[in-house]
């Protein structure tokens, strides 16, 4: 059963796995509305603005003092009969749970476009460990009102949500206190992440800079002296590797730990089961991995050296911030009218931010702002036509956020695989619209945004066996982790047999939100089908997508959904080589044609 802990702890992590100078659409800080530092205990708070801007949305570091106050006296009532009382206080401690929520959605943003902002961090990780806290408290006054003579009223009033309640295991000091370091280290994590253009490797009495090898200093080494240009790189990747490393080995220490207090033997059992929604395990999933180990190889051994990976830069226009914005809102009303109002509204209301440069974090996200019933998508900008699909891949996440009311805080768990494909599906879709969109590199853009939803698929496949064996061991050594990922990374042929790969150090999930990216690799599955069923009928492929986006992710299963849309699942003899073919052959297509 789903526990209210459990579920609050994967929010926890998924909120710094959402993936840190903002554009004039990022506000100074505003004086008003300011959330609510206290909570009210004989009413709900006040109703946040009707569609509110993102410069309504205003931030103060939390005191919870008042919150505990109030949980306390919702579990004295429980043992009365007064239910409307006890209601009346449960809504609006939930209320006020869903405005922390929101708060560090807010403090995740800001530190998102600077990593280097110390406050911004600190207050990340600060709502990060308080939403964990604030909701045990809340959930463990809610067992209390189902023990006592109002369960009946309150079991009415929440649904099915009772049961969570009821099964409800409170956090220990032992939880807390690990959960908190685990926010730490995350934290660590991304802010060494966002140092690493500093590290150096000298060569020949020269310093290097991953900044110098990328550019046309590095260009010019690789062309006269190409084992200095690998030793350089391979150099300045072990130097990050030392200051990282080690901060994941705490990291599988701190979650193995939590996955033994919850009586689990492994942290990739508990994840599975917790965690994502999945409505399989982590044996089907090895299944799902072994299945794809053949279409990896065959796929890297055809087309890993295309030198159509290395040309988006000639891809024309290179569309900036305005031509991405105009260019998505020309792209979602080819695949659904309906999706335009969501998107005009998501620029009116500045919920969209685009950007780049060394101190902003170079991932993209979209998380929802649930006090005010809105979302925010996060893009990072590398310059190149790669940038539409990533603007694409986020707004089909916020599009499933704006049709879809928020999920419940404390008993929710979403299925991310469902929720992957929402973004994957439209970024397959979009690819029939490069054509008109690109007067120069079409293909070349095209081959991009569909190989790179074959590398998912692999890529998926290849870090959730990896974690999974890690997990298994969590007691292995740096070195050992090293090459168990050189191991995993040459049996999908990505890499030729070597000792040690590094490489797994570079993908935050592994550190922020473990076990989730089996979920790109599920849905890809799904948006390859999309695209397929697109070519031949397009409307077909847009009713695909669209059935998927109205599933219930709270209530439905990747295993139950796909099949009711049409499409095929990992577990079907024979569906994993036979669904990636057709892409296959396309993308041999593309590179040919070159």
């Amino acid at each position: 059963m789903r526990t209210a802990a459990a579920i609050l702890l994967a929010l926890a992590l998924l909120l710094a796995a959402l993936a840190p100078a903002l554009p004039a659409l990022w506000p100074p800080e505003p004086a008003v509305p300011v959330m609510a530092d206290a909570l009210p205990v004989s009413a709900p708070p006040s109703p946040a603005p009707e569609k509110p801007d993102w410069t309504d949305m205003a931030y103060s570091h939390y005191d919870p003092a008042d919150f505990y106050a109030s949980a306390e006296k919702l579990t004295a009532l429980a043992a009365g009969d007064d239910a409307d009382a006890v209601l009346t206080l449960y809504d609006a401690l939930y209320a006020e749970l869903v405005r922390i929520d929101t708060l560090g959605a807010v403090a995740y943003i800001r530190c998102c476009a600077d990593v280097t902002d110390a406050y911004w961090s600190g207050e990340r990780v600060y709502c990060s460990t308080l939403l964990t806290r604030t909701g045990d408290a809340l959930a463990c006054a809610a067992q209390a009102v189902m023990q006592g003579p109002c369960a009946d009223a309150f079991a009415a009033h929440v649904g099915a949500d009772a049961a969570a309640f009821a099964a409800h295991r409170p956090m220990t000091d032992r939880e807390a206190e690990l959960t908190a370091r685990e926010a730490e280290l995350v934290d660590e994590y991304n802010a060494r992440m966002s140092d690493a253009g500093a590290l150096t490797y000298s060569y020949n009495g020269r310093d290097w800079t991953q900044d110098m090898l990328s550019g046309m200093q590095g260009a010019a080494l690789a062309a006269g002296d190409y084992d200095g240009y690998l030793e350089i790189w391979y150099g300045l990747q072990a130097a990050l590797h030392d200051q990282v490393g080690p901060i994941f080995t705490q990291l599988l220490a701190i979650r193995s730990e939590l996955a033994a207090l919850e009586g689990y033997e492994s942290y990739a059992d508990l994840a599975y089961e917790r965690f994502y929604g999945r409505d399989y395990g982590a044996r089907q999933a090895q299944l799902f991995c072994d299945a794809v180990k053949d279409t990896g190889r065959t796929f890297y051994a055809a087309l890993g050296d295309s030198p159509l990976w290395f040309a988006a830069g000639s891809v024309r226009p290179v569309l900036d911030e305005s031509g991405l914005t105009q260019a998505l809102g020309q792209c979602v009303e080819q695949v659904d009218p309906a999706l335009t109002a969501i998107c005009q509204d998501m620029l009116d209301r500045g919920l969209c931010d685009i950007g780049g440069g060394p101190a902003r974090f170079p991932g993209s996200f979209t998380v929802p702002l649930g006090a005010y019933d809105s979302a925010f998508l996060f893009a990072h900008r590398d310059g190149d036509c790669r940038d539409l699909g990533t603007l694409v891949h986020e707004f089909g996440h916020y599009a499933y956020d704006s049709l879809h009311p928020a999920q419940n805080l404390l008993t929710d768990t979403p299925c991310f695989d469902l929720l992957e494909v929402h973004s994957t599906g439209l970024e397959a879709l979009v690819t029939a619209y490069y054509g008109e969109l690109y007067t120069d590199g079409a293909d070349t853009a095209r081959f991009l945004a569909l190989g790179e939803l074959l590398d998912a698929l692999v890529e998926g496949c290849v870090f959730d066996e990896f974690q999974r064996q890690v997990y298994a061991q969590p007691d292995m050594t740096l070195d050992e982790i090293d090459r168990l990922f050189a191991r995993v990374c040459a049996a999908y042929g990505q890499t030729e047999p070597r000792d040690v790969d590094y490489t797994w150090i570079y993908v935050p999930h592994t550190f922020e939100s473990p076990l989730y990216y089996l979920s790109y690799a599920a849905s890809a599955l799904a948006a390859i089908q999309i695209w397929d069923l697109a070519r031949s009928d397009f409307a077909a492929g847009v009713a695909a997508w669209k059935s998927v986006l109205e599933a219930d992710v709270c209530r439905e299963g990747y295993m139950t959904v796909l099949p009711a849309c049409g499409l095929r699942t990992f577990t079907e003899p024979g569906a994993v080589a036979e669904v990636c073919q057709p892409l296959l052959e396309e993308l041999k297509r593309l590179d040919r044609a070159a």
